[in-house]
C-alpha cells in the first residue's frame, strides 16, 4: 500500500507543476487525471496521439520522481456528455474506441489501474435501465483492460447511477472483474453512515481519500466525520491490494473550492501515514 494524490488537485498548476508539488510534499505517486475540458490531459488528445500522450506523461512524471498508480478519464465533458452507459449506440462505440486509446496510454505510463465513472441515470429510460446499460457497457470494457494487466474501477459518486452503497454493491457484483475506486465522501455527503459503505471495501481495487460530512463532499480535518483510522484497518484486514489516493480538489462543483487543498492534503497524508505505517 502507497500514498498517491490527484493531479487535479492542483488544477491552477500545470500539470508539470503539479507533479511537482505532489513530490515536494512527500507523496511518492500521482493518479493522472484526464476530464475533457478539464485542466491538464485531454482525454481527446489521448485518442488522437497515444504515444504522444505517454512521452508528455512520463516526461512531467519522470522530472518530479513519481510513479503513477491510476489513470482516471472521462470520455467527455463531466457526467453526462458520453458517459459509460450513453443511450447513443454511435456513442457507445466511440467510447470503446477511445478506451482502447486509454488502455495504452495507461499501460505506457505505468500505471496499475484505470478509474472510470459508472454513468448517471437518463430519465428517458429510468433508474433501471439506464444501470442495465452501465453493466452491458462495463462488461465490454474490463476484458480489455484485463488483457493490458490493468485494474478496471468505477467511482460511484454522487449523481451517479450507483449513488446508494447497495447500489455500488450491485453493480461490482453484477460485472465479473470489476472493482471500486471507494471513496467515502461521496457517500457520506449524501447522508450515509460510514456503516452502509463498509461492506464496499472488500471489493475496493483503488481508494480515494478525502474528509467529508452529511451535505459536504468536502470538508477540512476539523469538520470532517469519517474515521480514518478505522477505515485503514478495514482496509488491511480485507486485504486491499491497492493504494490510497489523496484527492482533495479545488472545484465549484459540490462547493468543492472551501478548503485549503495543500494544507488538508498534507494533514491526511501523516494520518494515513501513521495508521498504514507507510
Amino acid at each position: 500500500m502507497e500514498l498517491t494524490c490527484t493531479s487535479f488537485s492542483f488544477p491552477l498548476l500545470s500539470f508539470a507543476d503539479a507533479a511537482k508539488v505532489i513530490a515536494l510534499i512527500g507523496i511518492p505517486n500521482l493518479d493522472v487525471g484526464a476530464h475533457e475540458g478539464g485542466c491538464h490531459i485531454q482525454p481527446s488528445q489521448v485518442e488522437a496521439d497515444p504515444r504522444a500522450a505517454i512521452e508528455s506523461i512520463r516526461r512531467a512524471v519522470g522530472e518530479a520522481g513519481l510513479g503513477v498508480c491510476d489513470f482516471f478519464p472521462t470520455f467527455g465533458h463531466g457526467f453526462r456528455d458520453r458517459p459509460v452507459n450513453t443511450l447513443d449506440p454511435s456513442d457507445r462505440e466511440a467510447n470503446l474506441h477511445r478506451f482502447r486509446a486509454i488502455v495504452e496510454v495507461s499501460r505506457g505510463i505505468g500505471a496499475r489501474g484505470i478509474t472510470l465513472l459508472p454513468g448517471v441515470i437518463w430519465d428517458e429510460v429510468g433508474p433501471e435501465r439506464s444501470f442495465e446499460r452501465s453493466v452491458q457497457e462495463l462488461r465490454r470494457l474490463v476484458p480489455i483492460a484485463q488483457d493490458a494487466g490493468l485494474r478496471l474501477s468505477v467511482e460511484c459518486h454522487l449523481e451517479s447511477v450507483a449513488e446508494p452503497p447497495a447500489r455500488a454493491l450491485e453493480l461490482v457484483q453484477s460485472v465479473p472483474g470489476l472493482t471500486l475506486t471507494l471513496d467515502y465522501s461521496h457517500f457520506v455527503a449524501n447522508g450515509y453512515r460510514p456503516e452502509d459503505v463498509h461492506p464496499l471495501v472488500p471489493h475496493a481495487g483503488h481508494f480515494h481519500a478525502r474528509q467529508a460530512r452529511n451535505g459536504y463532499l468536502q470538508a477540512s480535518h476539523r469538520d470532517g466525520t469519517l474515521d480514518f483510522d478505522d477505515i485503514v484497518r478495514r482496509l488491511q484486514a480485507a486485504g486491499y491490494p491497492g493504494d490510497i489516493c489523496l484527492e482533495y480538489t479545488w472545484q465549484d462543483w459540490r462547493g468543492a473550492n472551501n478548503v485549503d487543498v495543500l494544507a488538508e492534503t498534507i494533514l491526511l497524508r501523516d494520518q494515513i501515514r501513521r495508521a498504514a505505517a507507510i
